[in-house]
Formats: structure tokens, C-alpha cells, sequence
């Protein structure tokens, strides 16, 4: 019974780690049509120069080196390859955001 005890713990932990929305691909064209959204994919360059389905390109490790270049934002979707990098951008981006809309690509741009 101690597992039960536990839950609302855990819960609560669960719900502080997610400080963003999560949101697939179909939400993406209605969302970016507000002149006040931007996509921010964080894969390196060389991945967006690939394949890239627009927005801009800040890898993770120059997120805060080129913080200034998203404050003209309100809401920020966030994406990478399969979500995992976007993920804890978004995270980081929510912290050091906090009056922004923070959006996650869940699935990512494939």
C-alpha cells in the first residue's frame, strides 16, 4: 500500500516537469499564422539545412547565447527531429520565459 501513499507525490512531480503544451503537427499552421509565433527548431544546422519545414534554427548549446532573437515572440513552438531535444529546450525556454507561450512538437518534423 505504500505505492498508493506515493501517487499524489508523484503526480505532482509529473505536472512541475511539464511546463509547456504539447502539440502535433496538425496544430502547427493554425498556430504559426499569428505574426507573433515563430517555430524554433533546435537540431544543428547541418540536420535543418537537410530537411526543414521553415522557422529558425537555434541548436540547443546557442539557446542562450541567442536568447534575444526569440523575445520578440509570444509563443515559441519548439521542435527537433523526434522531440526529445525540443523536449528540454522547451523546458529550459519555459523557465527562463515564463510570460511566453511555450509549444512542443511532441512527434517532431518527420
Amino acid at each position: 500500500m505504500a505505492y498508493l501513499r506515493d501517487m499524489p507525490r508523484l503526480f505532482y512531480k509529473q505536472r512541475i516537469m511539464q511546463d509547456f503544451t504539447e502539440i502535433s503537427q496538425n496544430d502547427l499552421e493554425s498556430i504559426l499564422s499569428d505574426p507573433k509565433s515563430i517555430l524554433l527548431d533546435v537540431r544543428e544546422t547541418t540536420e535543418f539545412e537537410d530537411f526543414n519545414i521553415g522557422g529558425i534554427n537555434i541548436p540547443p548549446h546557442e539557446v542562450l547565447e541567442r536568447f534575444e532573437e526569440l523575445k520578440n515572440y509570444q509563443t515559441i513552438v519548439v521542435v527537433c527531429s523526434n522531440g526529445t531535444r525540443s523536449s528540454i529546450v522547451a523546458r529550459l525556454l519555459k523557465k527562463k520565459m515564463p510570460d511566453k507561450t511555450i509549444l512542443h512538437l511532441v512527434e517532431g518534423v518527420f
